[in-house]
């Protein structure tokens, strides 16, 4: 025995040897590993910002060199620009600056660094471009070795950081292993040793709260718990004993004492029968009598196994066979017997062997006892037990100490803890720490009190997840009053809390984006003007709208249009800065709040961050959309002190920015309230403008340079506004296009051209070519060839008397399905004509494959003829560009005599502008028509 417990003590020793070398070591390589891939990262991700600094700073200086040399180039002069070189060379990472002159191909300037260090070395060079031309190139050499130097410097300083990080980090967790785990651990095992020698009168005191302290409670609880079984088994023994010796005496007794047994017989409550073995009745006491409901003379006429029933009957025999006549006895069994009339009796059973004087047994002593009773109240708890588990809340029984001793299955389903592990524990193990000790305390407070209390409060699952509940508990108490057990009946709302809350979010949130909506926006706002009040502080209100953003919608389809708002949106949070709020106020619409502004500047860099944040183009549905925003700022208190006016103002400055050119930002001022009146005016009476016939259309002629003969005309379309008067497209297109009804307007305008040319037609008037303008939205609408194709058959026009005209920005957009849509007019035999040509992206190879008919110079090259020598050379260039690719040019907004023999000059085909006629409506131009010729009036006096 003492050789077997010095084993264990052995075995005891070297286990916890080997457990704190294996914890130690875990810890070490457990700091060391993440906090060495931690420093390489966190030094690769250094050095990687280091580099891309330097990138940054090379394309910057880059950037500016070639920029400043544009003019220096152009001119030739070396003096301007070496000022600009000679600040390059300040930055001690510049070796040397080359500006070379492509046209010549000789160096322009050079600047070399005379101290020049030993290190690697990089070349970044860019082209200088000038008005399109390219005249020049710059080149820099970049000294690197610096970047190397810094390099090397983070790498020591980390490592210094490092290995004074892991040398504190192991010194606190083994100082805290050893006294939280190793320590505690050692004492569980000499617990556990005691336990296993059953020295069972110690117990084990823990106080800790954690896992080793729980563990030592249970091993405590195990201690308690194997000292009563044993005590107990010991006082059974005694008991059995003593029990046994008692029988004795009593049969002793019985056989004395005939009378003695015969009283007791006779006034036992319990039911006494006595039998023969084969069955035949001998005595039964009225007890017995009244529960078989016979008399004492029927009853020894009946064999003892009829009032046994079937089911009963073997449990009786093998009773009888296997424990009476071997045992002399029977425990208390159950079994069922039937009275005289045939009702079944549940009953309890002891039987006892009677021996005659030789010791042999030859009769039965059966004590029988009605159990219906307990088998009604069995009945019911069952019944009890199968509500208890199958309801649907779940229930927790504890006794008076809160410790559980049963829950049902609903318990296990929502809280993911089985009956065994919560067994024994108490009720706070599912605490969620939401509450704090008052709550607890005034719970138990009203149960000690009220005997109930019922509330909603949040526990935590077994996966740690916390969830609300709806929890009712009742006290229950013995006959003298005293506790003795708690009941707990609890339902999940977790399902019912987030309905709540979803329902919430949708009040206060957009559902598309996750942003704020304007109702919570105008909460935030509201306090943000209270703050700002108080403070005597300002803040500032932006108003972002993207641009053409219906172009996208009605091309790529909705879908696309809501991707492209979730990827939107996020960049712009991306770029606000703590406080900041941004929130969709709808469609393409968002609101920026800016809740403290130092001044009008902040707001303007707060719009810059957005434009840039969205100027990187979305690839969506195997397209890359490039899209811009338009913002308009109000700023609090100067452009309004409530949420209403600030968004209204905002909302002004925002129709400002579109009409300055989209993709820009302008602040309120009061004459764009004006403005924006005006717009809201305009937008409201231009979509009931076509329903009422208010629409004209002006017709411009376009004139030969050569003959002055009238070729054509440009359809240009006006609004006769019953309150302003007669309108110009600048006043109502933009409107029109933001709104969607550029669509519907254009097909009016191609339907009321065809029908005024069929018109002039039948009229003799000469034979001309009309053309008429197309909007970005209406040439890509997919019916536009068929709308076409209605109008010219209604009037019964050809092709060739149709002129369709798109700007440079219309048909580079989408140049794929730009060609289709071209080929497509191409083949019904209409003419391409490509309007403001020279301000757009001017793509020499695509304008190959568009294969326009018409070139249009743009009136701001035209304008400066031939005075300025760039807008002479540009409009020149075009007119040779034409003439190369077999396509007639027609130049806009002549004004002048001399634009007018300039062009003339060189070679250009057709003009159109006010030194003709200003656009004129369709009696007038009918005027224009009879003549033929219509030339300058010094031309038309020297003819």
């Amino acid at each position: 025995m003492t050789s077997s417990r010095q084993s264990v003590v052995n075995q005891t020793v070297s286990s916890r040897f080997s457990l704190r070398v294996v914890v130690l070591a875990a810890v070490i390589l457990g700091v060391l590993i993440p906090a060495s891939i931690i420093t390489v990262l966190g030094f690769g991700l250094q050095r990687d910002n280091m580099v891309a600094q330097l990138e940054t700073d090379q394309r910057r200086l880059l950037d500016i060199v070639a920029l400043g040399m544009q003019e220096p180039l152009w001119n030739l002069s070396r003096q301007a620009g070496s000022p600009l070189i000679a600040s390059v060379m300040e930055d001690d990472r510049v070796i040397s600056v080359r500006v070379t002159d492509t046209q010549s191909n000789t160096v322009f300037l050079y600047a070399l660094r005379s101290e020049r260090r030993l290190g690697s070395v990089s070349f970044v060079q860019k082209p200088v471009i000038y008005r399109g031309e390219e005249i020049g190139q710059v080149t820099i050499e970049f000294d690197t070795e610096h970047l190397a130097i810094a390099q090397g410097n983070q790498l020591k300083n980390l490592l210094m950081i490092l290995f004074a990080q892991l040398g504190l980090s192991i010194l606190l967790i083994v100082g805290i292993l050893h006294s939280r785990f190793l320590k505690p651990m050692r004492t569980l095992t000499e617990q556990a040793t005691h336990l296993a020698e059953l020295h069972l009168d110690t117990p084990f005191v823990w106080e800790r709260k954690d896992e080793i302290g729980r563990l030592g409670r249970h091993l405590e609880w195990t201690r308690a718990e194997l000292k009563r079984l044993i005590d107990e088994l010991r006082a059974k023994t005694l008991a059995l004993e003593s029990d046994i010796a008692r029988r004795r005496e009593v049969e002793d007794a019985l056989r004395r004492s005939e009378n003695k047994y015969r009283e007791l017989f006779w006034s036992n409550l319990d039911g006494i029968v006595i039998s023969s073995l084969d069955g035949q009745v001998i005595d039964a006491n009225p007890a017995f009598l009244n529960l078989m409901c016979y008399s004492l003379d029927q009853l020894k006429l009946q064999n003892f196994w009829s009032l046994i029933a079937p089911e009963s009957e073997g449990l009786e025999r093998f009773n009888l066979d296997n424990k009476v006549l071997r045992f002399g006895y029977c425990d208390e069994f159950e079994a069922s017997y039937i009275n005289r009339f045939g009702n079944v009796v549940p009953v309890s059973v002891k039987t006892v062997a009677m021996r005659d004087s030789f010791g042999r047994i030859n009769a039965v002593w059966r004590m029988v006892r009605d159990i219906s009773e307990k088998r009604v109240a069995e009945e019911r708890m069952q019944l009890a037990a199968k509500v208890f588990e199958n309801t649907v809340e779940g229930i927790m029984i504890t006794d008076a100490d809160k410790r559980i001793r049963s829950v049902n299955k609903a318990f296990s389903q929502i809280t993911g803890f089985s009956q065994q592990e919560v067994l024994g524990q108490k009720p706070d193990m599912l605490s969620s720490g939401r509450h704090d000790e008052t709550f607890y305390e005034a719970m138990w407070s009203a149960i000690t009190e009220h005997g109930s209390w019922q509330g909603e409060l949040w526990n935590r699952r077994k996966n740690g997840e916390v969830y609300p509940e709806w929890l009712a508990i009742n006290a229950v108490r013995n006959a003298v009053g005293e506790v003795t057990h708690y009941v707990a009946v609890f339902s999940d709302l977790s399902e019912r809390k987030a309905a709540d809350e979803r329902i919430q979010f949708l009040a206060h949130f957009d559902v598309l984006t996750g942003l704020p909506n304007r109702a919570h926006i105008q909460d935030r706002v509201e306090l943000a003007i209270q703050n700002a009040t108080r403070d005597n502080e300002r803040l500032a209100l932006l108003l972002l709208d993207l641009d053409r953003f219906k172009t996208i919608n009605e091309s790529l389809g909705h879908s696309a249009g809501d991707a492209l708002l979730q990827v939107l949106a996020e960049r712009i949070r991306s770029t606000l800065l703590t406080g900041e709020v941004v929130a969709r106020q709808g469609g393409d619409e968002f609101i920026v709040l800016l809740p403290l502004i130092a001044d009008p500047g902040s707001a303007a860099l707060a719009a810059e961050r957005i434009r840039e944040v969205l100027e990187p183009p979305v690839e969506l549905f195997n397209h890359s959309i490039s899209i811009t925003p338009s913002i308009g700022i109000s700023v609090f208190p100067d452009d309004g002190r409530d949420f209403e006016t600030l968004v209204r103002n905002a909302d002004a400055a925002m129709y400002h920015a579109k009409s300055a050119g989209r993709n820009s930002y302008k602040f309120y001022t009061a004459d764009l309230n004006a403005r924006a009146r005006e717009i809201l005016e305009i937008e409201s009476q231009l979509r009931y403008a076509l329903e009422r016939d208010e629409f004209v259309l002006h017709y411009q002629p376009q004139v030969n340079l050569k003959t002055g003969q009238i070729i054509g005309a440009e359809a240009l379309i006006r609004w006769q506004h019953p309150d302003l008067g007669l309108l110009g497209p600048v006043r109502f297109i933009e409107v029109a296009e933001e709104r969607g009804f550029i669509v519907q307007i254009g097909n009016w305008v191609i339907q009321e051209a065809c029908r005024q040319l069929a018109l002039w037609r039948r009229q003799g008037l000469p034979r001309i070519s009309l053309a008429v303008n197309l909007s970005t939205l209406q040439f890509k609408q997919q019916d536009l060839a068929v709308n076409l194709h209605q109008a010219l058959s209604a009037h019964g026009l050809s092709g060739g008397d149709l002129d369709v005209e798109v700007t440079e920005s219309v048909i580079m957009d989408d140049v794929e399905t730009t060609i289709l849509t071209i080929d497509r007019i191409k083949s019904m035999g209409l003419q391409l004509s490509i309007d403001d040509f020279g301000t757009g992206y001017s793509s020499l190879s695509y304008l190959k494959r568009f294969k326009a008919d018409k070139l249009k110079i743009d009136r701001s090259f035209v304008r400066d003829i031939p005075m300025d020598a760039d807008d002479s050379a540009i409009a020149r260039a075009i007119i040779n560009m034409a003439k190369n690719l077999n396509m007639t040019v027609i130049a806009e907004g002549v004004e002048t005599i001399e634009q007018w023999k300039f062009l003339d000059r060189e070679g250009c085909h057709a003009a159109q502008g006010y030194l003709l006629a200003k656009p004129v409506p369709a009696k007038e131009f009918e005027k224009l028509l009879e003549k033929g010729v219509l030339l300058p009036e010094m031309l038309a006096s020297s003819v």
